[in-house]
């Protein structure tokens, strides 16, 4: 297997991993009531947000640091459109 292809398989694990994290928080904050659906949903917006950085140009390491941020904000944005989807 080809490490480069290694290595993206594992950013995008931790991308998604970072938008289930803002949907964990939102769970425990709605007390379970209604996240369900929210949580593919956090997901791809952490996969949305960490493939962003390298799109638009940053692949260094300071990219890297800056993906990891955007994967939270996009996993964020994405848990709480869900939320209010299920509403």
């Amino acid at each position: 297997m080809d490490f480069e292809v290694l290595a993206l398989a594992l950013m995008l694990v931790l991308w998604a991993a970072l938008g289930t994290v803002c949907w964990l928080a939102g769970a425990v904050a709605r007390r379970g009531r209604g996240v369900l659906p929210a949580l593919p949903l956090a997901a791809l917006g952490g996969l949305a947000g960490g493939l962003l950085v390298p799109a638009l140009g940053r692949r260094d390491g300071v990219g890297l640091l800056v993906s990891l941020g955007a994967a939270l904000l996009g996993g964020l944005l994405f848990a709480a459109a869900g939320y209010r989807l299920a509403r």
